[in-house]
């Protein structure tokens, strides 16, 4: 494992969209996984599982749907904007076939009548992807959460077999970023911006 701090994994974590010929070693991927399996889980029911893709031609129909989704979205957006950045043309939209490893995570779906409110119900599945990628972060490996894909949900359960009570709630490619292409800090909004002390817009007293 790379030997990097936890910190650093968080501020040196970013999206990689494009990624090397470089396979991931099985090993790689547990240690990955591992890592997953830790994150907190309501009621520690662990509804959670993990899909490992590396078939190339179920990678390829993957793709297609997720660039259905990606083109109906770009063709109404200035890609040359900061705001377009995320959504420029990467081997997600072309090659996804060609990314080593992809990781579907998928959550059993409650009891109807039992559950959260819509906005937590994908509290117990998201930390799980965080150290997915803060863990493949240690390895040196890139990573990005797409979502696109769920635009095709019955399609993408009907190719992998997936039961109809398990929700995907993320595609997670998986492999050594490509040439040029680096670790680095996101830009983001200083913490002093978006937080609050005791009450709704009350910044910290100086």
């Amino acid at each position: 494992m790379t030997d990097i701090s936890l910190f650093d994994a968080i501020h040196s974590q970013r999206a990689i969209r494009h990624f090397s010929a470089d396979p991931v070693s099985g090993e790689a991927i547990t240690t990955i996984l591992e890592a997953a399996i830790r994150a907190p889980s309501g009621g520690n029911r662990q509804r959670w599982s993990f899909l490992v893709i590396r078939d190339r031609e179920t990678k390829r129909r993957l793709g297609q749907w997720y660039f259905e989704t990606w083109n109906a979205l770009a063709s109404a957006m200035d890609l040359d904007s900061p705001g377009g950045q995320p959504y420029r043309p990467s081997m997600l939209t072309d090659g996804m076939e060609d990314i080593p490893v992809l990781i579907l995570a998928c959550q059993e779906r409650p009891a109807a009548g039992f559950g959260p409110h819509p906005i937590t119900s994908g509290a117990s599945i998201y930390p799980a992807v965080q150290n997915i990628m803060l863990a493949a972060r240690a390895l040196g490996l890139g990573t990005v959460l797409t979502t696109l894909h769920t635009q095709h949900e019955q399609d993408v359960k009907a190719l992998l077999g997936i039961p109809e009570n398990v929700d995907t709630a993320a595609l997670i490619p998986v492999g050594y970023p490509a040439k040029g292409r680096r670790f680095g800090g996101s830009k983001r909004n200083q913490v002093g911006e978006v937080t609050f002390h005791e009450m709704w817009g009350q910044k910290a007293a100086q």
